[in-house]
């Protein structure tokens, strides 16, 4: 824990979560299995179909889903990779669930690239937790 005196966040939006962390891929282009490096409050997953490139973060945890009522912002990189970058394909904040497709620098899939062996994206959302405003 840090040894500092942090103070509590403060937002024009009532009941705004902020969900991030870290997630890592192990194995070859068509094989390549998400996990969570850092972070709580999500699971990982890759799509059905192995080599597209997609991923879905579902908010919550093995026995809760959370349901947010607004995505407000949210964004993801890669690390240290300059040929690849995530965008958020699809949102479903209503499931808990936020969709992210990994492309080279071609806007290709990644998978024709090299593997995603080693590869690491951060995101962090900024989810609205009730409809009042």
């Amino acid at each position: 824990m840090a040894n500092r005196d942090f103070k509590d966040v403060q937002a024009i939006e009532r009941e705004l979560k902020i969900v991030g962390g870290r997630v890592s891929f192990a194995g070859a282009s068509t094989t390549k299995t998400p996990t969570i490096a850092e972070g709580a409050g999500y699971t990982v997953a890759a799509s059905a179909t192995d080599n597209d490139g997609i991923f879905t973060i579902t908010l919550g945890t093995a026995s809760v889903t959370d349901k947010y009522s607004d995505l407000l912002y949210c964004h993801a990189h890669v690390v240290g990779v300059s040929e690849r970058f995530v965008e958020l394909s699809a949102h479903s904040v209503g499931a808990g669930t936020l969709s992210f497709i990994m492309k080279d620098k071609d806007d290709d899939n990644a998978t024709a690239d090299a593997a995603f062996d080693g590869l690491e994206v951060q995101f962090i959302a900024f989810l609205k937790n009730s409809s009042v405003t």
